[in-house]
């Protein structure tokens, strides 16, 4: 992986030019442990004086995970580059390596795709999905690009199919969320837990449900099944929060953000399959 800078000022160390683009410092250890700084093609240390028009490299390779498991499992890719890519997740399929899904997740997906195509990159994942929710998410091919996308502000609308109708066809749910307990994967709502807050405007209704857009301020775990089912309209399908279990009907359908590296705005739209209304995104 190499960053690259053309420097805009004068008279500055390497080190503090690269504090000011706030980069983590983990990242700027392991580049000094492990990578190279190059200035103008020259390798240098990172107490060395920068001018106007340098070009600064910072060079960093990440290997794969050997303890992770290659599963070839189709990929419904919507972008990449090389620092980056965005997926589409299919339901019922974990994000990460469990017990139960040792194999069967998005990250040994990707680790097949990856020995496929000689991408020797790591796998980092910036936006996770529940098991059973559906849609758009970014992985991120080094540590960097990961700590950079947290960093900046990043847009995610979600469409629901809830049961029932709501009296305020928009609004917004500035609820807390805990844990139910320690041992439990259920949160709950609670004054002691995190803030989070959920954004919603409906789009169409009928026989008793509705289709909601959701935009999300803050990424708590459950979120929208809970938020929307403590407001009495569980999403359809949702065994946890809700009455029934089957297909949940939640799907990322939005992701907005700026691009790391080329600095520029990535959209990013995909309706569900169980969805095909046109929809007007910029509604929240």
């Amino acid at each position: 992986m190499i960053i690259k800078y053309i420097v805009e000022e004068d008279n500055i160390l390497i080190k503090e030019y690269l504090k000011s683009k706030k980069l983590s410092s983990n990242f700027l250890k392991k580049v000094k442990l492990y990578g190279e700084f190059r200035l103008n093609q020259q390798l240098v240390k990172n107490y060395h004086p920068l001018k106007k028009g340098d070009i600064l490299e910072l060079i960093l390779e990440e290997e794969l995970n050997q303890e992770v498991q290659a599963k070839k499992i189709d990929l419904n890719i919507l972008y990449e580059d090389e620092w980056l890519m965005v997926i589409s997740k299919p339901r019922d399929l974990a994000c990460q390596p469990t017990r139960k899904h040792l194999s069967d997740n998005v990250i040994s997906a990707i680790k097949y795709y990856f020995l496929e195509n000689n991408i020797t990159s790591n796998i980092h994942i910036v936006n996770r999905l529940d098991y059973s929710t559906t849609g758009l998410m970014i992985i991120a091919k080094c540590g960097f690009i990961h700590n950079a996308l947290k960093q900046k502000q990043m847009t995610r609308k979600y469409i629901a199919l809830v049961e029932g109708y709501l009296n305020d066809k928009k609004g917004i749910i500035d609820l807390p969320i805990g844990r139910d307990n320690e041992i439990s994967i259920k949160r709950k709502i609670s004054e002691k837990g995190k803030n989070a807050i959920t954004e919603y405007v409906v789009l169409e209704e009928s026989d008793n449900t509705s289709y909601l857009l959701l935009k999300l301020h803050t990424g708590r775990t459950h979120q929208i099944r809970l938020h929307l089912s403590h407001m009495g309209f569980s999403i359809v399908g949702d065994g946890l929060y809700g009455k029934e279990s089957g297909e949940l009907k939640l799907h990322c359908c939005y992701l907005e953000f700026i691009h790391p590296v080329l600095e520029k705005m990535i959209v990013l739209e995909e309706n569900p399959i169980w969805y095909q209304s046109s929809i007007n995104y910029k509604l929240i």
